[in-house]
């Protein structure tokens, strides 16, 4: 449990996070929580705007942390498979619908739609921003290890 001078809720409005389009692009993501608007959180969340008809996001797996997701609305496209390439499925994710994905899951998400947008909450759980979720970036087939900055 947290000091008891620690016990204090945090509220962050959405007006008060910006869209960051630079960490997994094309994403669209907004970080609600984390170590630069809680003090010393035990997870990361935000959301996630999949805009009609782009690209999915680099392929990717966090070597340290589970990931959840709950669908807000729309279709989304997910391709996933085990931290070697191996047992490669897909599955299309609806509005309404939580997702577990494990650490060492390589996962890679895209809008199903090339007209509506979606969108979806995450949670990076037991790491304080993305940077300690140590993401490892693969190439597409998801076996070969990038820097980086190459993804």
């Amino acid at each position: 449990m947290r000091p008891f001078n620690q016990q204090q809720l945090t509220v962050i409005r959405s007006g008060e996070i910006s869209t960051d389009v630079t960490y997994e692009p094309p994403l669209r993501i907004g970080f609600g929580i984390n170590d630069q608007t809680v003090d010393s959180p035990l997870a990361t969340m935000g959301r996630t705007i999949l805009v009609p008809g782009a690209k999915p996001n680099a392929t990717h797996y966090h070597s340290v942390n589970d990931v959840v997701w709950y669908i807000l609305y729309g279709n989304v496209h997910c391709w996933y498979a085990r931290s070697d390439g191996s047992d490669r499925k897909e599955v299309i994710l609806k509005g309404g619908d939580f997702v577990y994905v494990p650490s060492g899951a390589i996962h890679v998400i895209s809008n199903a739609s090339a007209t509506e947008e979606a969108s979806l909450i995450f949670c990076y759980v037991g790491v304080p921003n993305t940077d300690a979720a140590k993401t490892i970036w693969l190439s597409e087939d998801g076996k070969t290890v990038l820097d980086k900055q190459t993804h």
